[in-house]
């Protein structure tokens, strides 16, 4: 390999000297110093990017959850509807605050771990759910997205216009090249969320999962960045590549 192989540059949180392959440009990667996660750019330079939260839309805001949190989230969790067709359970307030202070030491860039963004409501500055984000290849180009939101949030279309900022900030500021999403077939309303925002259903998993007593179907959603870009459904204001 020659040196113009390497993209150089400083991270932006330790300022000590990162050297990545050029093929990682415009991707997130853990800053092997102190692995804090930094965005390598199209080439070398002084320093990398940060990941670019929050994300602004028409009616939300984006961003990483804050131990503040957990009384919107607490409220969330009393609506024994939103947990009928996920695999886990709703948190009591103590664990609820245990999990908002170990989300912050989460880097989507570290193994296991997936990137939980709050849905802020602008204006009131309500939290009314979060978006899950974890990779799902060693390339760092495919993201999942889970997604957790109140039931008046996705009646309002707060859900697509979260998943235009999920697009956002993944195809923007990851470099992403596919975005996924899943559900169980059998709630209508976040299949409608998904098909809303533009995804396109891949298919559906017959009795791939046994969630809480019973074997239940998955359905697949999947957008391409360049599907994204061509969308007229996107919000204004958001350029193409």
């Amino acid at each position: 390999m020659t040196e113009e192989d390497f993209i150089d540059f400083r991270c932006p949180h330790c300022q000590q000297p990162n050297s990545f392959l050029s093929d990682m440009a415009g991707t997130a990667q853990a800053c092997p110093i102190c692995q804090e996660t930094v965005i390598v750019p199209p080439q070398s330079c002084e320093a990398g990017g940060q990941l670019p939260l929050p994300v602004s839309q028409p009616r939300l805001v984006l961003r990483r959850l804050q131990p503040g949190d957990w009384k919107d989230l607490l409220e969330l969790m009393s609506d024994d509807e939103l947990f009928r067709f996920v695999p886990w359970y709703p948190l009591e307030e103590q664990d609820l605050l245990h999990w908002l202070e170990s989300d912050q030491a989460v880097r989507i860039t570290h193994a296991g771990q997936a990137l939980n963004l709050g849905v802020e409501l602008k204006g009131s500055g309500k939290l009314v759910g979060y978006l899950s984000q974890s990779f799902t290849d060693d390339t760092r180009r495919q993201v999942s997205v889970g997604v957790f939101l109140s039931r008046d949030a996705v009646s309002q279309g707060i859900g697509s216009e979260a998943l235009h900022a999920a697009f956002e900030f993944g195809f923007r500021g990851l470099g992403l090249l596919r975005m996924t999403s899943h559900c169980d077939s059998r709630n209508a309303a976040l299949r409608q969320m998904c098909e809303a925002a533009g995804m396109r259903r891949e298919g559906e998993f017959l009795k791939d999962r046994f969630v809480k007593g019973e074997w239940v179907n998955t359905v697949h959603f999947a957008t391409l960045r360049e599907e994204y870009e061509a969308d007229p459904r996107r919000p204004a204001g958001i350029p193409s590549a």
